[in-house]
Parts: structure tokens; sequence; C-alpha cells
């Protein structure tokens, strides 16, 4: 009766610390990916900031955004002088991660649907021709793959990000060619 007495007491001593333990909050599960880049194909040539979001669902499913910001780096280039250039970008999407054998090397490949915001103002300055400046505001469908790569298997990764648009449509691919964005940085899953 006694070793009976003694085994319940430690059930309900494990039963009630199990309900005491805290359950995990969603956004745990949240990863943030800040990171640094280039449009390297463009003229002139843009360096670029980006936020990326992550949040897994059920299985290998990823829901994500991807917020980029690019400005044009040289100013001069074949007698234009760029007063700004700028790009801004939103997209969302849903796409599927895969993990190497340990988890330490992950690749996700995220299906991304957004808006993007051009504007630039330049000037043409030629010896012998009169000045001419033009500027531009336009706002466009941002429909592409987003190809992440992330090392690490803990709280912080390093990431190294590719995003490839599709739109626009007709003349793909050379109409896209200008707006493949390399990134790199690192990744942060909250607590």
């Amino acid at each position: 009766m006694r070793n009976r007495f003694t085994i319940c007491l430690m059930l309900l001593a494990a039963v009630v610390y199990g309900q005491d333990h805290r359950a995990s909050s969603p956004w745990s599960r949240l990863t943030i990916k800040p990171a640094v880049g280039v449009l390297p194909w463009s003229l002139p040539v843009k360096a670029l900031t980006s936020l990326s979001v992550e949040y897994p669902l059920k299985g290998n499913w990823v829901i994500g955004s991807h917020t980029m910001l690019a400005s044009a780096v040289t100013r001069n280039t074949y007698n234009v002088e760029t007063n700004y250039s700028l790009q801004f970008s939103q997209k969302f999407g849903i796409g599927y991660s895969m993990t190497g054998p340990r988890k330490f090397v992950r690749l996700t490949l995220l299906a991304m649907g957004g808006l993007r915001r051009i504007a630039f103002k330049e000037t043409l300055d030629y010896p012998g021709l009169e000045k001419i400046t033009t500027s531009s505001r336009t706002t466009m469908p941002d429909v592409g793959l987003l190809a992440d790569w992330s090392l690490g298997r803990k709280r912080y990764t390093f990431n190294a990000r590719v995003y490839l648009p599709f739109y626009p449509f007709e003349g793909y691919p050379l109409s896209t060619f200008q707006q493949i964005s390399i990134e790199s940085g690192v990744g942060i899953r909250l607590r």
C-alpha cells in the first residue's frame, strides 16, 4: 500500500510539473532574415537591403514575406548622371523547405507575389548636346521564385538568397534579367 501511495504521488508530481511548463509561443517559430545584396545586372548597379520573414507550417511547408529596398550605387555612367534610382518591393508567398541529413543545410523555395515600385531620374549630359532630363515612377506586379540557403541549426544561421522574377511575362527571360537579386545575411529565430 505504501509503494502504491508513493507511486501515485510521483505520477501526480510529474503531471503537475508537465502542466506547469509554459507552452511555447507561436512567435517562437518565426525566423527573421535581414540581408544586404545587389542587383548586379541593372544599369546603374543597385545595392539593396532586404528583410525576409518565414513561418513554418505543417511538415516542411513555409509561408513568408520578402521586403526589398534598392538604390543606385554609381551616379555617372556613359555621360548619364543618375539623380536617384530607387526600387521598393513587397512580396508574400508559400513554399517548401528541404534539409540535409544532419539538418545543418536548409534550402527553402518560395513562390512569391506582390508589388514593385520603381522610381528614377536621370540626366543626359553629352558634350555638344542639350541636357536632357527624364524621370519615371511606376508600380508593377512582382511575381517570382525566392531560393534561400541557410547554414546552421541553432538560433542563428547564415543565409544566401537569390530572387528570380517572372514578370513581365512577354519577352521572358530577357525582360526580367536585370531584376535578379543576390543577397546574403543572417537568420534569427525568435524565442
